[in-house]
């Protein structure tokens, strides 16, 4: 999923760490790379969180025209279509698993955005000023 922002002058190095810091702070491991007019985090969940998967953030474009680009989930949907067509003989477990991880998945999502949303709020008009 992506949003967009236009017009909000924010520092996207700014904000990567404000979204690095939203997943360090529920216990994920991440991994931030900044290259010209793209910042990448790699989400590495632990077993605690539940999801058995990756989730990769993008912020793509300049402070007036930005999109923040969150994919997670392949892999839980691959184990939930895979743990349907073996039900029959135990792929249950596989089902269960998938249908726990995507709804951490969809729970992590829905706080990502909502985050996402106040942290653009804080930093507008943040490009160009030097803040820590």
């Amino acid at each position: 999923m992506q949003k967009q922002w236009i017009e909000k002058s924010v520092d996207l190095a700014l904000l990567s760490r404000h979204i690095e810091d939203f997943f360090k702070v529920r216990g994920f491991k991440t991994k931030r790379d900044e290259l010209a007019g793209e910042h990448k985090i790699l989400v590495i969940p632990t077993r605690t969180q539940g999801i058995r998967e990756n989730v990769h953030v993008k912020i793509l474009g300049n402070p007036n025209d930005f999109v923040i680009e969150l994919t997670a989930g392949e892999r839980a949907r691959s184990a939930i279509w895979l743990g349907y067509t073996t039900t029959m003989i135990g792929g249950g477990s596989l089902l269960l698993r998938g249908l726990k991880s995507r709804e951490a998945l969809e729970k992590l999502e829905k706080e990502f955005w909502a985050h996402s949303e106040n942290a653009v709020a804080r930093l507008a008009n943040s490009a160009g000023h030097s803040q820590p």
